[in-house]
């Protein structure tokens, strides 16, 4: 007779099995989800089964694809500081609760070290500000750094609220400036976090951005034949499967007549994988995000970059035009960092090449850029003071973004010049309150040149405007073109009013050369 405990066992097995319910990785407990913009939910289960997502009073429904992917987008909500549930169920699956929902801000901060650079890493100042209390309506999902070849879909990572203790560990450019947005907006703030030190810009492309840039014709084209996903690299690898199918058969024949092995055809070449190299960051830290509503991104990179010139400023409308179509936000806000002066022991001329390509990105719509020339350090890479930056930021989007009027957002940035007699007057916008230095002392690092090109030190003197300058120089009867903070080391004090630094400039771009890599 049949062992009762044998026969309720094979039951058990043929029952079917449960089928899983999983969402995005980044609807978890205490998500921060974007005001006033239509609300991707989504996520995997088996293929077939209706999910049935519940949120703030609404309930959509979506049916899963072969593939076992489904989505719904909840309509537009507004501010909620209250923590609510949120509910994902379907047929046969246990129900899913999400809690501690808020509905606010969402960014995401990307780059390299210096966005990556924590609070316990940052000066003491920086630390006791985050060490003082939680920042209630503040919280950080951080995206682990993971390499892969292909798009993935989820990766491992939680939302934390801002507390003393978790926030020393968050990226303290992004805490301060979530930070920064909570006390000046009164509304949830989350930051997504997804960086990597040593990091080039390559590797953060979504392919997509690459398209109508003519600078970068070349390279697109030569990456889309290397690309897993992409037609290109794909009919290439369904080629080489049909080779290697019939080389198995040529391989085992010879074999079995003792005879040499042929070798092994090649396999498609691939991007070269690497935080550094050419792929490989995009698609394991920001394709899984895609497409989670957000209102915009935060960027601290160009070191690994260093001397390509302007090169770089078609690689970052690569990027911002990539992510922007891949998070369906268009007009999407991308605020980004220049670089603070740094000792790189090459050419010093470089890294201002990096700042005017920066400069230069700000003609994409949507864009600003923190000044850090006065908070750097030139020994070391990593300046201490984060806040600041974070707070940088913050200006841009409160002015652009949110609509805040009369806030200055930006330090003195050229905008033109003229020469006049045995001078050069040049004119700045966002000059605030008017021209002024930051210590009481001459204004520092402009040069002017004349039709010879050499440069000389320049006297500058601050217009009845207040507005422009007009620069001059002993040793240059008739100047032609002018420069200011062009040094990897410079660290000028002309600022605004306000207490923000001016951006280095050149009035002759085509003097930049990019370095060779």
């Amino acid at each position: 007779m049949l062992n009762i405990r044998y026969f309720y066992f094979l039951l058990i097995l043929v029952q079917p099995l449960m089928a899983e319910l999983v969402p995005a990785p980044l609807f978890q407990d205490g998500m921060v989800m974007q005001r006033e913009r239509p609300l991707p939910v989504w996520g995997k289960a088996d293929a077939g089964k209706k999910v049935t997502v519940a949120f703030a009073g609404q309930s959509k429904t979506a049916t899963t694809d072969p593939q076992g992917r489904w989505k719904v987008v909840l309509d537009p909500l507004q501010t909620s500081a209250e923590g609510r549930l949120m509910t994902v169920s379907g047929d046969g699956m246990p129900t899913i609760q999400i809690k501690e929902v808020l509905v606010g801000e969402v960014w995401l901060a990307s780059g390299q070290s210096n966005m990556q650079w924590a609070i316990s890493q940052s000066r003491q100042e920086d630390q006791k500000t985050a060490q003082s209390g939680t920042v209630p309506l503040l919280r950080s999902f951080d995206v682990p750094r993971v390499l892969n070849h292909t798009r993935q879909d989820t990766v491992n990572g939680s939302w934390r609220q801002a507390t003393p203790e978790n926030a020393m560990s968050f990226s303290a450019v992004g805490y301060f400036f979530g930070r920064k947005l909570t006390e000046e907006l009164k509304v949830p703030v989350g930051i997504i976090h997804s960086s990597w030190g040593g990091s080039r810009i390559e590797p953060w492309w979504a392919e997509e951005g690459l398209a109508g840039i003519p600078e970068l014709a070349e390279i697109a084209k030569a990456r889309l034949a290397k690309s897993p996903g992409f037609p290109g690299y794909d009919t290439e690898f369904r080629n080489y499967l049909e080779q290697l199918g019939g080389w198995t058969k040529i391989a085992a024949q010879a074999m079995d007549s003792g005879m040499t092995v042929p070798d092994m055809p090649p396999a498609p070449e691939r991007l070269k994988l690497g935080h550094g190299a050419e792929s490989g960051t995009y698609q394991a830290m920001i394709h899984p995000l895609v497409p989670y509503a957000l209102r915009g991104f935060i960027w601290y990179q160009g070191e690994s970059n260093n001397g390509e010139g302007l090169v770089y400023t078609a690689k970052m409308r690569a990027l911002i035009q990539g992510w922007r179509g891949q998070f369906h936000a268009p007009d999407a806000p991308f605020l980004f960092v220049q670089l603070a002066p740094f000792q790189y022991g090459v050419d010093p001329a470089m890294l201002p090449g990096i700042w005017w390509a920066q400069q230069e990105a700000l003609k994409i719509p949507h864009t600003g850029m923190a000044v850090t020339n006065d908070i750097g350090n030139i020994r070391d890479i990593h300046p201490g003071n984060k806040s600041a930056v974070g707070e940088r930021l913050a200006r841009w989007a409160l002015a652009d973004t949110y609509g805040r009027s009369g806030l200055v957002k930006s330090g003195p940035l050229f905008s033109g010049y003229e020469t006049q007699g045995k001078g050069i007057l040049v004119r700045f916008d966002h000059t605030g309150g008017g021209l002024a230095t930051r210590d009481g002392k001459p204004l520092s690092w402009f040069e002017v040149a004349g039709a010879d090109g050499h440069y000389h030190p320049a006297k500058a003197e601050i217009a009845d405007d207040a507005k422009s300058l007009m620069l001059t120089s002993e040793a240059v009867a008739e100047p032609q073109r002018a420069r200011f903070a062009w040094s990897q080391i410079a660290e000028p004090n002309l600022i605004n009013k306000e207490g923000l630094p001016a951006g280095a400039f050149l009035t002759h771009p085509e003097e930049i050369a990019a370095a060779k890599r």
